[in-house]
C-alpha cells in the first residue's frame, strides 16, 4: 500500500513541475505582433451617452436596439451645433468606429478613437464648410 502511494505521490510530482514549466517554454511573442494593436469594435449601444467638448453643450447619442448592419447612432445635437438646421442625424457604421450619416447638404461623422475620446465632424457642401470637435464622455 505505501508503495503504491509513493508511486501515485511521486507521478503526480513530475506533472505538476512538467506542467509549472511549460509557460517558460513557450516562445516570445514576435516584434510584429508587438507593434500591432488591435483595435476593438464596439457597438452602438457602448457609445451611447452625453459626449461633450470644452465646456460646450453636450451632444446626446443613443442607440437603437438592433444588431449588424441595421445598428444606428442618434445624434441629437445642441443649438449652436445646428448649422444645417437639422437637429437629429441618424449614423450608420461604415466601417469600425466610424460611424457617418449622408445628407443632401452635409456629411455627419463620429469616429471613436478610444473607449472615452470620440471626434465628432460635419462637412457641408460647399468648400470650406467643415468642422471638426473632439469629444469626451460627459
Amino acid at each position: 500500500m505505501h508503495k503504491r502511494f509513493f508511486r501515485t505521490l511521486s507521478v503526480a510530482a513530475c506533472g505538476v513541475s512538467l506542467l509549472s514549466a511549460v509557460p517558460a517554454l513557450a516562445s516570445e511573442p514576435s516584434k510584429a505582433a508587438q507593434g500591432k494593436e488591435e483595435t476593438v469594435i464596439r457597438p452602438a449601444t457602448f457609445i451611447s451617452g452625453e459626449w461633450s467638448s470644452m465646456g460646450m453643450e453636450a451632444v446626446e447619442i443613443a442607440a437603437n436596439r438592433a444588431a449588424g448592419p441595421a445598428s444606428r447612432l442618434i445624434v441629437h445635437l445642441p443649438p449652436s451645433l445646428q448649422k444645417s438646421g437639422q437637429p437629429v442625424f441618424s449614423l450608420a457604421r461604415k466601417e469600425g468606429n466610424l460611424w457617418e450619416a449622408q445628407d443632401n447638404k452635409v456629411t455627419l461623422t463620429f469616429k471613436l478613437v478610444s473607449d472615452n475620446f470620440g471626434v465628432l465632424s460635419m462637412t457641408g457642401d460647399k468648400p470650406g464648410h467643415h468642422f471638426e470637435l473632439p469629444m469626451s464622455r460627459y
